[in-house]
C-alpha cells in the first residue's frame, strides 16, 4: 500500500490545462523528447507536495521500495482520473523506480539525517526558506538558497550527473521540513514546487455569482450612505438655526466680557486678559514648568517623538541687576545665526572636526543640516519642504534653496510692550502674519 495521501490533488488549484490537450502514445518510450513535455513535469511538482510531506513524517526522502512506488502511482493516476486526463500520463511521464531509495542518489542521502550529517544543523534554506512567501524577495531568496545548497551536495558527491537529483532533494528538504506552513500552503506550491495556482479558472463558475451579489451589496451600500448623509444634513441645519437664536455676538464690540462663540460655545479672550491669567511678564511658573517637563519627558507613545530635554534662559539685563528670563525657541535662535551669516555657530564645534580626506567636508555637511531643519520648521507651513525633498537636501541631491523671510505671528510679544521685557531680534522682523496661516 501508499504511504502517502494524495487527496491534496483534488484541493490545490493547479493549472490542468497543460495536461488536459496532452495525450501521450501508449508505448513506453524512453528516449521519446515529449517524456519532457510541460504537462510531466507540472505532474512531477505535484507528486513532489506528496514526497515532502512523507519526508516530513518519516525522515524518508523517497519510497522504501519498487512495490510501494509503483502501488503510489497508481493513485496518484486514481485522483487525476477525476479530471478527465489520459489514463496513461503517469506512466508515460514516469518509471517507479525513479522514486525508490538508492545510496547512489546525491551524496548518497537517502534520510533527513543523511542530510544533517552532510550538511550540518543549519543551512541557508533553514534560514531563507521559512516564511509564507507573500512577496517575491522572500521567494527569490530561498531558491537561490536551493542553489547554493545543491551546490554543496553536487560537491560532497563528487558526481555532476547528480546535480538535478540534488536540487530535487534540496526542495524536498525546505518544503517538508523547514517551511513552517507545510507542502500544501500556497506560498510552497507556487514558490517552491513553482506549480501555477490557476484559482481564476476554477472559481469561474462563480464569477458571476460574485459580480450580482457585489453589484448589488453596492447598490445598498449607495443607498444608506444617501440616506444618512440628508439625515445629517437636515439635522446639522436645524441645529445651526437653533444655535443661532441662542448665541449672538459682534466681532467689533468691545469690552471685556468673553463672549460665546456660536456653533462651539468657545469663548473668545483678549491678549490682555490672557497675559493676565497667565502672568507671562514675570514667569513665575519655573517649578510648574520643570514638573510638566517631567510628566513630558516619561510620555512614551509611537506616534510622540520624545522630549530629550529643555532649558531656562537668563539673560543680563544689564551690569547690576540679572517541491529676568525671557522666552526663546530654538527655532529663532538658529534663524538669527543664519541671517547674520553665523551659520556655523548653531552648530557644536566637534561636529565640524572631520577626517583628513580631502574629500570631506564636514562643516559644510553640518550648515547644511541646521539649513534644512531651519526650513522644515519654516513659521509658513506652505513653504516647509516635503519629507522627500528635504530627503535629497539632507543627502546632498539637491541644493538647499535660499531660506525664505520668517514672518512675525500676531501674537507676538513684540506687538506688546506695554510694561513686559520679551523682545525681537532686528534680524526676525518681517511682514504680519495671522495665526490661521502658520503652524508652530
Amino acid at each position: 500500500m501508499c504511504p502517502m495521501d494524495f487527496s491534496y490533488v483534488l484541493r490545490i488549484p493547479w493549472n490542468r490545462t497543460l495536461c488536459q490537450d496532452f495525450n501521450p502514445p501508449a508505448q513506453n518510450d524512453n528516449t521519446n523528447p515529449t517524456r519532457k513535455h510541460p504537462c510531466c513535469q507540472t505532474l512531477l511538482s505535484l507528486l513532489a507536495v506528496a514526497l515532502a510531506q512523507h519526508l516530513k513524517e518519516t525522515s524518508l526522502f523517497q519510497l522504501p521500495d519498487l512495490a510501494t512506488s509503483s502501488s503510489c502511482l497508481r493513485d496518484y493516476q486514481s485522483k487525476l482520473n477525476s479530471f478527465s486526463l489520459s489514463d496513461n500520463l503517469l506512466s508515460y511521464c514516469f518509471n517507479p523506480s525513479q522514486f525508490v531509495t538508492s545510496p547512489n542518489i546525491c551524496a548518497r542521502i537517502e534520510t533527513s539525517q543523511d542530510w544533517v550529517d552532510r550538511l550540518g544543523k543549519s543551512t541557508s534554506l533553514d534560514t531563507d526558506c521559512r516564511s509564507n512567501f507573500t512577496d517575491l524577495t522572500a521567494c527569490g531568496s530561498c531558491l537561490g538558497a536551493g542553489r547554493k545548497v545543491q551546490s554543496l551536495l553536487v560537491s560532497a558527491d563528487g558526481n555532476q550527473t547528480q546535480a538535478e537529483d540534488c536540487f530535487y532533494f534540496a526542495i524536498l528538504y525546505a518544503a517538508g521540513i523547514v517551511n513552517e506552513f507545510g507542502p500544501e500552503s500556497d506560498g510552497v506550491v507556487s514558490c517552491i514546487f513553482g506549480l501555477e495556482l490557476n484559482s481564476s479558472v476554477d472559481s469561474a463558475s462563480n464569477s458571476h455569482s460574485a459580480l450580482v451579489f457585489g453589484l448589488t451589496g453596492a447598490g445598498v451600500a449607495i443607498l444608506v450612505t444617501s440616506s444618512l448623509l440628508g439625515l445629517y444634513l437636515w439635522y446639522d441645519k436645524k441645529w445651526r438655526r437653533k444655535k443661532s437664536l441662542g448665541f449672538g455676538f459682534d466681532l467689533n464690540e468691545q469690552g471685556s466680557t468673553p463672549k460665546l462663540r456660536p456653533n462651539t460655545g468657545s469663548i473668545w479672550f483678549k491678549i490682555q486678559e490672557l497675559e493676565k491669567a497667565t502672568d507671562e511678564s514675570d514667569f513665575q511658573g519655573d517649578a510648574e514648568f520643570c514638573n510638566e517637563v517631567e510628566i513630558i519627558s516619561n510620555l512614551k507613545h509611537r506616534n510622540l517623538v520624545p522630549l530629550r530635554g529643555c532649558c531656562v534662559i537668563d539673560d543680563d539685563v544689564n551690569s547690576d541687576e540679572r517541491g529676568t528670563p525671557r522666552a526663546l525657541l530654538i527655532t529663532d535662535w538658529a534663524w538669527s545665526l543664519v541671517k547674520a551669516g553665523k551659520v556655523d555657530q548653531a552648530v557644536d564645534a566637534s561636529l565640524l572636526r572631520g577626517s583628513d580626506s580631502s574629500n570631506s567636508n564636514p562643516k559644510g555637511i553640518m550648515e547644511r543640516f541646521v539649513l534644512v531643519g531651519i526650513l522644515c520648521a519654516h513659521i509658513m507651513v506652505a513653504l516647509r519642504p516635503n519629507i522627500l525633498d528635504a530627503l535629497k537636501m539632507l543627502e546632498g541631491d539637491i541644493e538647499v534653496p535660499q531660506i525664505p523671510d520668517r514672518p512675525v505671528p500676531l501674537g507676538h510679544p513684540s506687538f506688546h510692550v506695554d510694561g513686559n521685557n520679551f523682545s525681537i531680534s532686528p534680524v526676525l522682523s518681517g511682514p504680519k502674519l495671522h495665526c490661521g496661516d502658520m503652524l508652530r
